[in-house]
């Protein structure tokens, strides 16, 4: 190599080091409420409760500045569906398994108590729907899950720095899902609308 061609590849290995210095990875794991939003088009179904599940996947921030991060990753994310009619001879639910990639701003304050920082969270996710299956073998109803969802995703919380390299983070977020997680449905019941909303417990360390 010309000494040109060195200092290039060395500027580049830099720059590349220097990059992955602004990415903390970590792991999360978060209990969730899963429920949704049931309705038609005569008004005559309903949500019929939630369900405590739990969450867990990878994370990663980047740093955009001193108090703005950009915050990704890939997270196991269980929901569920389940409506009943109006007059109680329809009772259905069904169990959805997504990965989840999210995509927030997190914006944090200054130092609230000593290596103590809160932070808001916004933005949304792509969705991949990964399993699904009835509760009972009678519950026909819906015959096809939608493949994908996208939420809303909003949230807040505090970090503690809790090592040279270690950061241990606590905080809660609202997801709304906004795609129609019923893509199709029995006769008489193709009007049929379900839309996810998890309220979650964030828990988790970033390295």
């Amino acid at each position: 190599f010309s000494k040109a061609m060195k200092s290039k590849l060395g500027i580049l290995i830099l720059a590349s080091l220097g990059s992955m210095a602004q990415i903390k990875l970590g792991l999360k794991l978060a209990p969730v409420v899963a429920a949704n939003r049931a309705k038609n088009d005569a008004q005559t179904v309903e949500n019929d409760g939630s369900k405590m599940k739990f969450s867990v996947g990878l994370i990663a921030d980047k740093t955009l500045s001193d108090t703005y991060f950009l915050s990704s990753g890939l997270i196991y994310l269980p929901k569920r569906v389940a409506f009943r009619d109006a007059t109680g001879t329809i009772e259905e639910e069904y169990k959805l398994q997504y990965l989840q990639i999210p995509a927030t701003l997190k914006l944090f304050t200054n130092e609230i108590a000593p290596d103590l920082k809160g932070f808001l969270q916004i933005g949304s996710a792509l969705e991949i729907l990964v399993f699904n299956e009835e509760e009972d073998p009678s519950y026909t109803t819906v015959e096809k899950f939608t493949p994908i969802d996208i939420p809303v995703i909003l949230g807040a919380g505090v970090e503690f720095r809790a090592g040279i390299n270690t950061t241990i983070f606590g905080g809660f977020s609202y997801q709304r899902g906004l795609v129609n997680a019923v893509n199709e449905a029995a006769a008489g019941a193709e009007d049929l609308q379900l839309r996810n909303t998890i309220f979650s417990i964030d828990l988790g360390v970033k390295f």
